[in-house]
């Protein structure tokens, strides 16, 4: 991140022309005020790629890919956002902007991470050697990875001695020993009377970055260590919870299967790559991160995540952990969420290895069919909680529905919950009604902690679903657009959309970030022009958001052309809104166990929300009496609280 200001962000947009950039690797021809292209993101025979020089975007009207000009950059090239800064400034001649401090440490960590190739260099060499690498190979051999394997990877050998990789570091390489331990790669003997190599007699798995420069080492010793695996010590360049192993080599294979697998160990990741499972990461020690579940997340569309840990305990716990993360990153964003199962306990590793006995390879169909029929994370917890229960028995099934009344309660959709408590409820043998007491005294326990760590709209919100953001329909995200872009078309309307907005919040995450960064650049901008490139600088960073600005900006253009009044626009955008939640109680409604004593009142409740959307709603032409239609709804609301799950 050195050197790449606010400043040097702006600098580098204003200079770069996205049409010669693009030009670069796509044939433009002029199409009035745009220019058009095959796309480069997706095959096609005629041409639906635009480029329009003047706003500095891109956007193709087949894939719906677009963004800006460091986008553009990081899409073709599959490089970070502060990489497609530098690769522009140093294209276009613009110095980043960097303090002696930031000079200094920024020198440090390159130093380290050349310190870390080197070594991986002399690990590599030393595995291949006929004679030191011997054992190692057949270590390799044994567990079936394959030179191809083994290349991909980069494994190598820590020999026997106590001071080879020393040795070579300080001659060779001309490494101090101060840099080489800063750099975790070696250790100060006791009474400080020398050095001596951290890794010794071990197999030396590298642990890249996402650009696939080498940051650490995972040991795995080949004698009778007590410690199995031994880790490089987290440093400037290397922090166990920021990185993936494997993931450089998984980002494309992410993309191509629009999933990712996660699994704990580092052969557990090497062998799904060799047999063609290439989109498989591990964790690197500890319990997922918020940051390693961003990185997985941003290269998949479907949010698929498939978590393949051991079936031990340890395993289980460190499953439910991961769960946990995933569950706040995907807060509105909608992970699909499943659980590898592996047959017989076994780990993906062992798994793939699997073999007939006629020696035919089984393994690879095996874990295919795993994947396949990877259930969801709910239906596994469910499956988990009753098949460890003897619900034949009075207490074994009190004991299940004890497990299984948090899984439920922690179900955000009323009608899916419902459903799985009937089944539970029929499959044990116990009282819906019971249950449902139970599930909800549950979610009345966790009520406050959910909102506090994943975030709600507050019940006075429009937008209160009564337990997280659900899909909208597209009508309300169209609505949403259509707001964000007249902020883009005149400072008159940005004023009065700003103030409406005020205490509002978008159902699209990707919407509601927009709003922020315009809440954040507030009135301190002079024209129009200069407002959407603050906006684009702020949001750079956020890659995912380029396609979303891109369709402001362009929607933005339309609207100045069609010259609609502003309180159409607000007036639409409210109606849409109050529809979705007109809907989402009804729905809500329709979920609530039948009760001879309440049918009647739900029956009413139902009537009445019909009498809004159909009568008074589509009467209501004014903003005033929009606001007035959702008080009523409001109130529905809060009459009903009492009675949801």
């Amino acid at each position: 991140m050195r050197g790449v200001t606010s400043e040097v962000i702006a600098e580098v947009r204003a200079r770069a022309s996205i049409l010669d950039v693009v030009s670069e690797l796509v044939v433009l021809k002029r199409s009035g005020k745009e220019h058009k292209g095959l796309c480069p993101f997706h095959n096609e025979k005629s041409p639906s790629f635009t480029v329009n020089a003047d706003k500095g975007i891109f956007k193709c009207f087949g894939c719906n890919e677009g963004g800006d000009v460091f986008a553009f950059v990081q899409k073709t090239k599959k490089i970070e956002f502060l990489d497609s800064v530098r690769e522009l400034a140093q294209k276009y001649g613009i110095k980043l902007v960097e303090s002696q401090e930031e000079r200094v440490e920024y020198d440090k960590r390159s130093g380290m991470k050349m310190l870390y190739e080197q070594a991986s260099h002399y690990y590599q060499r030393l595995l291949q050697d006929p004679k030191e690498g011997m054992e190692a190979r057949e270590y390799l051999k044994a567990r079936g990875i394959t030179e191809e394997t083994q290349a991909k990877f980069r494994l190598g050998y820590a020999p026997h001695y106590w001071d080879g990789l020393l040795n070579y570091m300080t001659g060779a390489c001309q490494a101090s020993n101060q840099q080489l331990l800063e750099a975790g790669l070696i250790r100060q003997r006791q009474g400080g009377s020398g050095h001596f190599d951290l890794f010794r007699n071990r197999l030396m798995v590298p642990i890249c970055d996402s650009d696939g420069q080498v940051i650490a080492f995972g040991g795995r010793t080949l004698g009778d260590d007590q410690v199995k695996y031994l880790n490089s010590p987290e440093s400037i360049i290397y922090k166990k919870g920021e990185n993936l192993f494997a993931f450089h080599l998984a980002k494309d294979a992410i993309r191509k299967n629009d999933s990712v697998i996660v699994v704990e160990g580092y052969f557990d990741a090497i062998t799904p790559h060799q047999y063609g499972f290439e989109n498989t990461v591990a964790t690197l020690g500890t319990a997922l991160t918020e940051a390693q579940a961003r990185l997985m997340v941003r290269y998949t569309e479907s949010k698929r995540v498939y978590l393949a840990f051991d079936t031990d305990q340890a395993g289980l716990k460190a499953m439910e952990r991961g769960v946990e993360t995933l569950a706040q990153v995907a807060s509105g964003v909608g992970i699909d969420l499943r659980v590898l199962r592996v047959p017989g306990g076994k780990d993906p590793d062992e798994c793939l290895r699997t073999k007939d006995e006629s020696g035919n390879a089984t393994g690879p169909e095996i874990f295919k069919q795993a994947l396949e029929g990877a259930p969801e994370l709910i239906d596994y917890q469910i499956e988990d909680a009753l098949l460890g229960s003897d619900i034949t028995t009075h207490t074994g099934r009190i004991e299940a529905a004890r497990k299984v009344i948090p899984v439920i309660a922690a179900m955000k959709n009323t009608v899916a919950r419902m459903e799985y408590i009937r089944q539970v409820a029929s499959r044990l043998n116990i009282r819906e009604d019971a249950m449902i007491t139970d599930v909800r005294q549950e979610r009345d326990s966790k009520r406050t902690h959910n909102e506090s760590r994943f975030g709600r709209h507050t019940q006075n919100s429009p937008f209160a679903t009564g337990g997280g953001k659900r899909p909208m329909a597209s009508g309300v995200s169209d609505a949403e657009l259509k707001l964000l872009a007249l902020c883009l078309t005149s400072r008159d309307d940005h004023q009065k959309v700003m103030e409406v907005l005020a205490d509002e919040d978008f159902l699209t995450p990707e919407h509601q970030k927009i709003k922020q960064a315009l809440v954040g650049i507030g009135s301190q901008f002079n024209t129009m022009e200069e407002l959407q490139h603050e906006l684009m600088n702020r949001l750079a960073p956020e890659p995912e958001l380029s396609a979303y600005i891109t369709e402001v900006i362009l929607t933005a253009e339309e609207l100045k052309k069609q010259n609609l009044p502003l309180v159409v626009v607000l007036v639409d955008f409210q109606a849409r809104i109050i529809k979705e939640r007109i809907a989402g109680l009804i729905k809500t409604l329709a979920g609530i166990e039948k009760d001879e004593e309440k049918a009647e009142q739900k029956q009413v409740k139902i009537m009445e929300l019909t009498r809004l959307e159909i009568v008074e709603l589509p009467a209501a032409k004014t903003f005033g009496e929009l606001v007035t239609l959702k008080r009523k709804i409001e109130a529905i609301d809060t009459d009903l609280s009492e009675a949801r799950v």
